[in-house]
């Protein structure tokens, strides 16, 4: 499926404005107006506009567009793929964990690390296995404890690892040094008693601690820099993207090219 890059058109003239809303040149979509003060009745044919030419694709939004809920809510309804970076985030997993580790003074070997997750997939086992060989204490969190058995007795076996699965709300985050939370709603993950020190890093959504007493961090999101002289840095730092986040672009980059993720800094 190919990716297009959507944004506003930087030189606007009254005739684009009025008769040509929507202009398609190579893989940039260029919207033909003020896309702020444009009402919605307008937003929406032109993103049907867009549909109607390209059919269902995916699109990586201007940071402008980002900031404005109703165009994403029509680009969603009209069954556009828009690009966000949790695909990409999903890849970098391991290295975000290291750089909050690091960050935040926590020795992997001596700390206990809590995954807050229901949503079952090849890459969460991968990633489990993965972590259990760093962290000392391990703690799956879960309302679908027996959908995780086959991966504890598989750690247990082959390498001698033992993690805990639980959905205890009192006790399974009371003593976690890090929270990753995978796919907990707010109302879900508030039900737990968390450790007040904690660091959340979130996932899926921006989910808050409402706990009077947790003075913990919350981290939402994560920037990314490239290896001086790689192929990644050179191809997304070209003038032509100045205006789109770097996690979009390099989402799409690592998926057609795997090996440059380690050429992706965590800063």
């Amino acid at each position: 499926m190919q990716v297009f890059l959507v944004e506003e058109a930087k030189k606007l003239s009254l005739w684009k404005r009025l008769l040509k809303p929507v202009e398609i040149k190579g893989d940039i979509i260029l919207l033909n107006g003020k896309c702020k003060k444009m009402k919605g009745k307008r937003k929406l044919k032109i993103v049907q506009n867009i549909r109607k030419k390209l059919g269902m694709t995916k699109l990586i939004l201007s940071k402008e567009l980002k900031q404005d809920k109703e165009w994403i809510n029509l680009f969603y309804s009209n069954e556009f793929d828009i690009v966000n970076g949790k695909k990409l985030c999903q890849l970098l997993m391991d290295k975000i964990v290291d750089k909050v580790c690091e960050k935040n003074h926590i020795k992997m070997q001596e700390a206990q690390i809590s995954i807050a997750i229901n949503d079952v997939n090849q890459f969460n086992m991968k990633w489990i296995e993965e972590l259990s060989e760093k962290f000392k204490l391990l703690n799956i969190v879960t309302n679908h404890i027996h959908y995780f058995k086959k991966i504890v007795e598989k750690l247990w076996l082959e390498k001698g690892i033992v993690i805990s699965v639980t959905s205890n709300k009192k006790k399974a985050l009371s003593k976690s040094n890090m929270i990753v939370n995978i796919d907990f709603p707010e109302e879900l993950l508030n039900q737990y008693s968390i450790y007040e020190n904690s660091v959340l890093v979130n996932i899926e959504e921006k989910v808050k601690i409402k706990k009077k007493r947790f003075n913990g961090k919350i981290i939402n999101d994560y920037k990314i820099s490239f290896k001086k002289d790689s192929n990644i840095a050179s191809c997304l730092q070209k003038e032509k993207y100045k205006d789109f986040d770097l996690n979009d672009l390099a989402e799409i980059y690592i998926i057609n090219s795997p090996k440059e993720i380690e050429d992706i800094i965590i800063c």
